[in-house]
């Protein structure tokens, strides 16, 4: 419109026209009930940031936790946290435990909110407990192992120059906590020792 030398602008309400992404959330079905009596009953997974090289490239660390003896039954590395990474992490778990259909306990990042990480639980048989937004005891036994990682492990080494060293870090890591760190809650056993005399769930 223009009138008296005066020109209005209307401008008009853009539609959003990205899609509204789907996304799955549960209940906190775990409520603490950390102690469990034998393996694959619980699984708990959570990633973390890792700086590398010099200039301070970061990658998420993924690890599955069976909350039986607190065994990394897998990990995985990628640039960021995505849902097909996420179950990347957990197809290596099944490799090695094909016969599990545990209950898997995350908290609600958008890769496990993610229908494709869910599709994928259901098609394993797995129920999916949740944490609430901001509440990290919830899923305790997870950022335990986190900063131990972190403290006992990564602080303790120099900072990997490159994607190749981080991965043999993070796997050197694996092995220490599960067959060399001996725990005084696991009656001096090692992760390992203590999750080989359980009876499958």
């Amino acid at each position: 419109m223009r009138r008296n030398g005066i020109t209005s602008n209307v401008r008009r309400k853009k539609r959003n026209r990205i899609k509204k992404r789907e996304e799955y959330i549960n209940d906190n079905l775990l409520k603490g009930r950390f102690d469990r009596k034998g393996k694959n009953e619980v699984w708990v997974t959570d990633t973390t940031e890792i700086k590398y090289g010099n200039s301070g490239h970061k990658a998420r660390v993924h690890v599955v936790l069976d909350l039986y003896g607190r065994y990394a039954l897998s990990y995985n590395i990628s640039e960021t946290e995505t849902s097909s990474a996420v179950i990347d992490t957990f197809k290596r778990a099944f490799e090695s435990e094909p016969d599990a259909h545990p209950m898997v306990h995350t908290d609600r990042g958008a890769a496990y909110c993610s229908m494709d990480f869910n599709n994928y639980l259901t098609e394993n048989k797995c129920v999916h407990s949740m944490s609430h937004p901001g509440h990290p005891w919830e899923n305790s036994p997870m950022e335990r192992w986190w900063n131990d990682f972190k403290h006992i492990w990564m602080d303790h080494h120099p900072r990997p120059a490159n994607l190749e060293e981080l991965e043999t870090l993070v796997q050197d890591a694996i092995d220490y906590f599960n067959r060399k760190r001996a725990y005084a809650s696991k009656n001096g056993l090692t992760a390992e020792q203590f999750r080989n005399q359980a009876v499958s769930c």
